[in-house]
């Protein structure tokens, strides 16, 4: 498919993202204007996003993470698709303009990246990469989140629901862990297929341990008294830190053979 319909849905996408996060500042400003519609023009986004994902998968045959372009739009997919459920489920509204922030601000790093379809190498070609990638991706946006809630908890922003954001903080911690724990399992049987080992001393393999075991030192800590406070709140935030050195920053800064970057 032609580069152009990319680069339509994309700034798309990231127009209605803007237009949201616009929307529910003023919403708080102007009674004429709803707090809905914040929420309702994130949905629109993230329609757009879908229908770009399905698209893009269609076309290649795969699913579409393997560059800059392609992954940066799966993890804001998946932030903007978690903030909707928590809106959904515990009435957090409040997260939506830190969550549209941070969307806006993936989408425009998205495109300093190519936007045409690649095809998958032969070592990639396996349902295990599609395992491997989207529970990273899910677990990377839910870690997201659980960021942003260790920032609104640390500047004193309760969001008023039974159980508040130590709640979400949570269930952001916990199910990610899961699903990092999945990423790590489906990716060591893929390099087996792949290289013919579980392990190999590489980078990236390297530092995706470490930010697994980061994860699971802060679920273990993270009901003693000592730990529910602030310093569960810096933990979060410095976790998603850890997330981004290690998707992005590895291959950015060091040469590295994962084909995300």
């Amino acid at each position: 498919m032609p580069t152009t319909l990319w680069n339509i849905l994309h700034f798309t996408a990231l127009g209605c993202y803007v237009l949201s996060l616009a929307a529910w500042f003023l919403s708080r400003v102007s009674n004429k204007i709803p707090g809905i519609t914040a929420v309702w023009i994130a949905t629109l986004g993230l329609a757009f996003q879908t229908a770009q994902l399905l698209l893009r998968w269609g076309a290649g045959g795969h699913l579409p993470v393997t560059g800059l372009f392609e992954t940066q739009h799966f993890l804001t997919f998946w932030v903007v698709a978690l903030t909707l459920y928590f809106y959904l489920r515990y009435g957090a509204g409040k997260l939506l303009p830190a969550s549209m922030l941070f969307a806006v601000l993936s989408l425009m790093l998205a495109m300093k990246g190519p936007r045409a379809v690649a095809p998958l190498i032969p070592a990639l070609d396996t349902p295990l990469f599609m395992i491997h990638i989207a529970t990273s991706f899910a677990a990377y946006g839910l870690f997201g989140l659980g960021a942003i809630l260790g920032c609104y908890r640390l500047a004193g922003a309760e969001i008023s629901f039974e159980g508040g954001t130590r709640r979400m903080l949570d269930e952001s911690l916990y199910i990610g862990y899961i699903l990092f724990t999945w990423t790590m399992i489906a990716g060591s049987l893929w390099a087996y297929l792949a290289w013919g080992s579980y392990w190999t001393w590489r980078i990236k393999g390297i530092w995706s341990w470490i930010l697994w075991f980061y994860y699971s030192g802060v679920l273990h800590v993270r009901n003693r008294p000592a730990w529910e406070g602030w310093p569960l709140n810096i933990l979060a935030v410095a976790g998603f830190i850890l997330v981004l050195f290690t998707y992005l920053g590895l291959g950015l800064l060091f040469s590295t053979s994962h084909p995300l970057l």
